[in-house]
């Protein structure tokens, strides 16, 4: 698994509970931001998109991204 994947296997389920504790629909998103629902539903099942549609949403919803290393277990 490669770096890209990793991420998008972390960011996915994390946009997807952002999306909800805001109680909107990704119709609501797609209407609100500058990314259709054919975007915002690939990013949620983690496809390989550009980081810069990744970005927008993140930003969209207020957050920035952090990258953070941890000890092997």
């Amino acid at each position: 698994m490669n770096l890209k994947q990793i991420m998008r296997q972390e960011l996915a389920p994390q946009l997807i509970a952002i999306r909800k504790e805001k109680g909107l629909s990704l119709q609501d998103v797609a209407l609100q931001s500058p990314l259709s629902m054919s975007m915002l539903t690939q990013m949620e099942q983690g496809e390989p998109l550009s980081a810069r549609h990744y970005l927008r949403l993140i930003k969209f919803y207020g957050k920035k991204l952090e990258l953070r290393l941890t000890d092997i277990k």
